[in-house]
């Protein structure tokens, strides 16, 4: 599927949510996704706050992607801790198309969105997996205004304790967080993780690093200001 998607062989969709999560966490899986604890443990909740968690002594026990539960709910990814403890995953990414039909009435559409996104994530807190709740939610996006737009919803205000526990990544701290591993890496390992970054920045979550012709631009003898004989 990464491959399909690397070479723009599948149909352009409104929403990659589902082939994104896929293909980024299938990957990881083949590495015992061995990073993703260090990643998601950087995330932020409205208020700047990293998540209250120690992880340096827990192993994953495994990741599930789309697990149903019999409330109807169906969480991006679940990912279980060794000791049974468990917390959710869930991704947002909007494709370029999907802005531009949203521009025609984009505020009222964030805000009906973002409503019902802060919402689902309010319960997501409440499902249980083992008799056990998540104490935390890792909303991974494309948008770093996206628990902003939650936090002015209709839902912060019987939910402030919930917000407080959904925390926000970007996708590009995800692939910056790999481009800086992937130099101490070699063999197999190595070459999924840099399959990764490829694909995260064919996705165009990578940060921004200046002009990209910045030397060329410096190479061009141009008098501005003066006549040329």
């Amino acid at each position: 599927m990464i491959e399909a998607e690397l070479n723009n062989k599948i149909p352009k969709l409104e929403r990659w949510e589902d082939i994104l999560s896929s293909n980024v966490f299938g990957l990881l899986e083949l590495i015992d996704n061995k990073y993703l604890l260090k990643i998601v443990a950087n995330a932020k909740n409205i208020h700047g706050r990293i998540i209250l968690y120690d992880f340096k002594e827990r192993k994953i026990k495994k990741v599930e992607l789309w697990k149903k539960f019999l409330t109807g709910y169906e969480p991006d990814i679940i990912v279980t801790l060794d000791n049974d403890d468990f917390f959710i995953i869930e991704v947002k990414y909007f494709s370029h198309e999907h802005n531009k039909k949203e521009r025609k009435s984009e505020d009222d559409k964030k805000s009906t969105a973002e409503d019902e996104k802060s919402g689902q994530l309010a319960t997501y807190l409440n499902l249980e997996v083992e008799n056990k709740k998540s104490d935390f939610i890792i909303y991974l996006t494309a948008d770093y205004q996206s628990l902003k737009r939650i936090d002015n919803s209709k839902e912060k205000i019987n939910s402030k304790k919930c917000l407080d526990n959904i925390y926000h990544i970007h996708w590009d701290d995800v692939n910056e967080y790999l481009i800086h591993q992937v130099e101490h890496l070699e063999g197999t390992e190595k070459k999924i993780v840099n399959k990764i970054i490829e694909y995260l920045n064919f996705k165009g979550f990578t940060y921004w690093n200046g002009f990209k012709y910045k030397d060329e631009y410096q190479k061009l003898d141009i008098n501005i200001g003066e006549f040329c004989g």
